[in-house]
């Protein structure tokens, strides 16, 4: 029956769904997505002086100097 195209109900072991390519990237991307996260808190957390989500004052606004060579 295989010749021609003919399937028999129960004939086939059914498989539940497995990990493909996409699944691994996508767990690559939320994992790059979580480490820029945590840079970005700690980034933040030193400009608004200990609170990521406060703005930085204007008037304090330090720039390191350049060092020239």
């Amino acid at each position: 029956m295989s010749q021609f195209g003919m399937q028999v109900p129960g004939g086939r072991i059914k498989r539940g769904a497995s990990a493909d390519v996409y699944t691994g990237l996508a767990a690559v991307a939320v994992l790059f997505l979580l480490a820029a996260v945590i840079v970005m808190f700690g980034a933040a957390s030193k400009v608004g002086n200990g609170s990521p989500i406060r703005l930085q004052d204007p008037q304090k606004i330090q720039l390191p100097a350049a060092q020239t060579r």
